[in-house]
């Protein structure tokens, strides 16, 4: 991979990169961050990731932000569930480091939207969901994100600090 000069105006795929009146981090209140670039592109994927999912599989008079928890919960059913290995409340409590009645309350919430439901012990994603136009689209939402990112951390690693 060749070097790329960054004072050739290189906005690494970054919308904000370019803004008037933004200071790269590194120069901010003399502060240094190690990889602050790459820590923004990733924190910013990360909220963009978890916003696509919030406006496919939560309730449109859902906030956004404070029901985060929930949605991380749902992750962990389709973790189980695609990986065909559902899990329980307690698994799920262990690998959230949740207390279980925190991890119950958040999948009654899940079944109470339709995206999950309980087969015994375990936890499902809903078919139909998952593989609805909305679904499907969110998919497809979350892969150009991620692509934007590494696109952007390809080059920003190019760069030295």
């Amino acid at each position: 991979m060749r070097a790329l000069n960054h004072s050739a105006g290189c906005d690494s795929g970054n919308k904000h990169a370019g803004e008037k009146g933004r200071m790269p981090l590194l120069q901010y209140n003399g502060r240094s961050i190690k990889k602050a670039q790459q820590r923004l592109v990733l924190y910013r994927l990360m909220i963009d990731v978890m916003r696509a999912m919030h406006g496919t599989y939560a309730p449109t008079n859902e906030p956004f932000g404070t029901r985060l928890e929930i949605l991380f919960t749902g992750l962990c059913v389709a973790i189980g569930d695609i990986d065909r290995n559902p899990f329980s409340v307690a698994k799920i409590a262990a690998y959230m480091s949740a207390p279980r009645t925190t991890v119950v309350r958040r999948l009654n919430q899940l079944q109470d939207w339709g995206v999950i439901d309980r087969r015994g012990r375990y936890y499902h994603m809903h078919e139909k969901v998952l593989n609805s136009v909305d679904g499907m689209r969110s998919y497809e939402e979350v892969r150009r994100i991620l692509s934007k990112a590494t696109e952007a951390l390809c080059v920003l690693d190019t760069l030295p600090d």
